[in-house]
């Protein structure tokens, strides 16, 4: 059960500390095709705070009766229900350029538990040997990876779902993926900064890894 903010209290303590090292595989392969738990993931991860924009009567919805797992072919980070980490403003942003009738922002207290967390670069090379594995199922059956384009990024979508398939497969649990993503223009000419740049996570297990949510004030 999710519990929910109370109207007037909007303040929670952060946990940032990690249980566990992560133990990355040398190849994506042998965890498929042996027994032994060779990848740990901290069950337990850092508590942050994730922004979901929606309209207002979809964000009622939710406070009742729980989030809705998005499956979108340009979902970049797989399966799972979005949130922009930390970043209030932006999740204000995208709802009110998608449901500009009525925005709403709902806020969450998450839990990175059992997390791909691709800030990490550790798991660059989880993801690349991930990739080669499912550009050979996809020669095997005469089809071609799927184009990216725009905002759309259906190949990342099916590279991760394909790599968290593959550790499921070998007992490794994946409840949540986190990742940075460089969007929009520079602030200003030659940074490399950019406006809309931001640190995403996608839930996958809400059961896991939500613990609190309730309705963001408008900014």
């Amino acid at each position: 059960m999710i519990g929910t903010f109370p109207e007037n209290e909007m303040t929670w303590s952060r946990d940032r500390s990690c249980c566990n090292e992560i133990e990355i595989l040398d190849k994506i392969g042998s965890c498929k095709s042996s027994g032994e738990e060779s990848m740990k993931l901290p069950e337990l991860g850092p508590v942050v705070l994730g922004y979901h924009g929606t309209s207002s009567e979809a964000a009622d919805k939710i406070l009742r009766d729980g989030f809705l797992t998005s499956d979108n072919d340009y979902d970049w980070l797989g399966r799972g229900v979005y949130f922009f980490q930390d970043a209030p403003g932006r999740a204000w942003e995208w709802a009110r350029q998608n449901h500009e009738a009525d925005p709403a922002v709902i806020v969450a207290e998450i839990q990175l538990a059992n997390c791909m967390d691709l800030l990490d670069v550790s798991w660059n090379s989880v993801l690349s040997d991930a990739y080669d594995s499912y550009l050979n199922l996809l020669r095997q059956s005469g089809s071609s990876p799927p184009r990216q384009s725009g905002g759309a990024h259906p190949l990342d979508r099916a590279v991760i779902n394909y790599t968290v398939g593959v550790l499921e497969e070998a007992g490794i649990r994946i409840d949540c993926v986190r990742a940075a993503f460089r969007e929009g223009r520079p602030v200003y000419q030659d940074s490399a900064l950019y406006d809309r740049a931001h640190v995403q996570i996608a839930v996958r297990d809400t059961a896991s890894c939500i613990k609190r949510i309730g309705r963001e004030r408008g900014v």
